[in-house]
């Protein structure tokens, strides 16, 4: 399946729609069991705005032109990490998992990124198998998780990992 998938540059008027269910799909399977349950029916594809960041975007799209796979990156968004470039996000609807995808998105994400900045990713800390790809991919982690409580009370605990060039 994998050899028939597509992955270019966002586009302005690409389907950000698609990409917001995307996201919606991807955090109510990839997150059951790690957040609550209440908080995952919670969310709606209008909390996310892809859109925002086109520009640094890359997406995956199937034989029948369906997004399938996305990833964004740019400027770490946390002060502390000031001089990194960051992943911000890698979410693949999960009949496109384990196929190479990840790689292959991660790979188009990181060609964008400036060559001499060290590169980062923050993972919810119990996300094994996202954190596992990570580090197969050639991140490590670093630091201690950071614990942040999201608007509605809801605490994530996150690992950052930093890419070994």
């Amino acid at each position: 399946m994998s050899n028939s998938i597509t992955i270019r540059r966002a586009r302005v008027d690409d389907d950000f729609a698609a990409v917001a269910a995307l996201y919606l799909t991807v955090w109510r399977t990839t997150y059951r069991g790690q957040l609550p349950a209440a908080y995952l029916a919670s969310l709606t594809p209008q909390m996310w705005h892809p859109q925002q960041r086109w520009q640094r975007t890359v997406l995956a799209f199937n034989a029948q032109q369906q997004i399938v796979g996305v990833c964004s990156y740019g400027p770490a968004r946390r002060q502390a990490w000031a001089g990194y470039q960051e992943i911000y996000s890698i979410y693949i609807l999960p009949a496109y998992q384990h196929q190479g995808l990840g790689r292959r998105l991660m790979d188009a994400a990181l060609a964008q990124l400036p060559t001499n900045a060290p590169v980062m990713i923050v993972a919810l800390a119990s996300n094994v198998a996202a954190i596992q790809f990570y580090q197969h991919y050639g991140f490590e982690k670093i630091a201690q998780p950071l614990v942040e409580t999201l608007p509605v009370g809801v605490k994530l605990t996150e690992q950052v990992l930093v890419l070994n060039k």
